[in-house]
């Protein structure tokens, strides 16, 4: 019974941790025209805050995988989410409390600082998780990976519902409300949460946590890192700029074309849910990726060809569907996988930072390639382009999915030798057993 809850508090309250620092994040994404026009930010310095945040959180993923190894993983990952939220709060009563529109070092300091704290959540987040759960970990994942969609969307509705309620003071509210959120989901880690059965600490296990160093040459780490850098700039691409494609290339209205948009997330949490689950049936996570980053690459050229709504829709579910999965399951389940071996449990949130962090560079450098080659070239090139990453990215998970197939083929070879020599050496016990 104590497992059992121990295990839905942790799902439930590390959920809700990283589902929380979403829905800031999509808020203040969403208040983007509130600030320019009641705060008089320019879209270049909306873009400078953007793109800072993105490196930073990159930055601070693998910075707060290192330290999640080291510290008491939920205080790290509570005192993360609080320290977000008070970000955020400060942010929103900024210009109550005197500070000036123009004081764009002050508003870049605290998305820095913002952008670090909450990078907090997921590496401690996953690690959590694989110390209370040690099988099924795709179905688990699957389902846990959700958390983001499901802020994004709760920040969207917050912000809808104060957008047309709170008048004047909408945009503080904006920012303040998912603040607050925030906050009580933290308190409630600091008093609730608890490290699982299968933590090092609650295994003994004394080990020193491995340096990055020794991390990074763990198998399979920095192939998934590369493999994920390429899904997560797809990915990011497509959720910046869908709308805007389908609006200024295709001619829809804007209206029209995010609930067009709006099939990629749904078919994302389908797909990262039924490949959490096959890849569970299966026994292994890289040939259900592979598969399925081939069919994305392959709908991501078929994008091109076609502009009315009953096939794009399609088209971009599909796209959803099959990068869900990968996308959702790289930077958890396969971390707590890697993670789970013997010798490697210290280094599971390490794992989630380097891996994380990796496809949080690639995509704030990727959306800069895909404004560039958009203006440039034409919406064909960026589709091309990013049906390309994601055959690179298929092209990494197949040589992870033949590594593991000729390591396991090695593994019962070497078992099937140590066998017969065992045999040999006890010739009468093998007739014994035999007759």
């Amino acid at each position: 019974k104590g497992l059992v809850s121990g295990k839905v508090a942790a799902f439930i309250l590390t959920y809700l941790g990283h589902a929380s620092v979403h829905a800031g994040r999509k808020a203040f994404a969403a208040c983007h025209s509130e600030l320019e026009q009641n705060w008089n930010f320019s879209n270049a310095f909306l873009g400078i805050l953007d793109t800072s945040f993105m490196i930073s959180y990159g930055i601070g993923l693998v910075a707060n995988g290192y330290l999640a190894e080291r510290v008491d993983t939920v205080t790290h990952m509570a005192v993360g989410v609080l320290a977000s939220s008070l970000c955020l709060v400060i942010l929103g009563m900024s210009s109550n409390i005197g500070v000036p529109n123009n004081a764009y070092p002050w508003y870049l300091g605290l998305t820095i600082l913002w952008a670090l704290f909450q990078s907090a959540s997921i590496p401690c987040g996953v690690k959590i998780m694989s110390g209370w759960f040690n099988e099924s970990r795709g179905s688990i994942f699957g389902l846990w990976a959700t958390n983001g969609v499901v802020g994004n969307l709760i920040g969207l509705g917050i912000c809808s519902i104060l957008s047309a309620t709170a008048g004047s003071h909408a945009l503080e509210y904006m920012l303040l409300v998912p603040g607050a959120f925030m906050a009580i989901v933290g308190l409630l880690q600091l008093m609730f949460l608890n490290e699982g059965p299968f933590s090092p600490k609650k295994l003994n296990e004394s080990s020193a946590p491995p340096s990055i160093m020794k991390v990074l040459a763990l198998p399979g780490v920095l192939s998934y890192a590369a493999a994920y850098a390429c899904v997560k700039t797809v990915d990011t691409s497509i959720f910046f700029w869908i709308v805007f494609y389908i609006n200024e290339g295709l001619h829809y209205s804007e209206t029209n074309a995010a609930l067009m948009a709006m099939s990629y997330d749904v078919a994302q949490v389908f797909g990262s849910l039924a490949a959490g689950y096959i890849s569970d049936r299966v026994g292994s996570r890289p040939p259900v990726f592979t598969l399925s980053l081939i069919g994305a690459s392959f709908c991501s050229v078929a994008i091109i060809t076609v502009s009315h709504w009953v096939f794009l829709v399609p088209v971009i579910f599909l796209i959803g569907l099959m990068t869900g999965g990968p996308c959702m399951l790289m930077h958890t389940a396969v971390a707590a996988d890697v993670g789970s071996k013997k010798g490697n449990r210290a280094a599971t949130a390490a794992i989630v930072g380097i891996v994380d962090g990796s496809g949080s560079a690639a995509a704030s450098a990727g959306q800069i390639v895909v404004g560039f080659v958009s203006a440039s070239y034409s919406w064909s090139s960026v589709f091309l382009m990013l049906s390309s990453l994601l055959a690179l990215a298929s092209t990494l998970t197949a040589y992870i999915w033949t590594t593991e197939r000729r390591v396991k083929r090695q593994s019962r070879i070497l078992a099937s030798i140590k066998e017969e020599e065992s045999e040999v050496d006890h010739p009468f016990l093998a007739e014994e057993v035999d007759a």
